[in-house]
């Protein structure tokens, strides 16, 4: 299967966005087990692969409420705990995750609302979102400082 780079997105002209991904390779160092990483072309089913998106303030001034967002490539699944809470001086960024094209977000767990048939009857139940039916995850910067770079990791699962 063929690799496509997902698109990185920001609300701003004035931030330049890099994403890159590698493939998660576990090898054998010195007696123990290493992660290493490698850029990847193309992944097969079953490979781990994480996004690593670089930010960087390219005007003169601080940047308020930048929201940074790396869309789940389809074909993936977001791994669940892999996006971070970023530090920024005293505030951490939590992430935030959306199951519907980002069109929302919110903190897990995520929940939406489905209709079942239940005695007969058709009703709305509420039930939560599983992390590998997440299709877009974001960190909404307070404040990102004049030239100040940033990077924002996540991983998936190819399927």
């Amino acid at each position: 299967m063929a690799l496509l780079l997902a698109l990185a997105l920001a609300q701003r002209s004035d931030v330049r966005l890099e994403l890159k991904a590698f493939r998660v390779l576990v090898v054998e160092e010195q007696g123990r087990r290493v992660e290493r990483l490698e850029a990847a072309l193309e992944a097969k089913p079953g490979e781990l692969l994480e996004y690593q998106l670089s930010a960087l303030n390219t005007s003169n001034s601080p940047l308020r409420q930048v929201a940074l967002v790396i869309p789940i490539p389809p074909g993936t699944a977001y791994q669940q705990g892999s996006a971070q809470p970023l530090r920024l001086g005293q505030a951490l960024v939590a992430p935030e995750f959306s199951f519907d094209g980002g069109r929302t977000y919110g903190q897990p767990p995520l929940k939406r609302k489905v209709r079942v048939v239940e005695g007969g009857k058709e009703v709305e139940k509420e039930v939560e979102v599983k992390p590998e039916e997440y299709t877009h995850v974001r960190w909404i910067l307070p404040q990102m400082e004049a030239k100040q770079t940033v990077l924002l990791r996540l991983r998936v699962v190819v399927r």
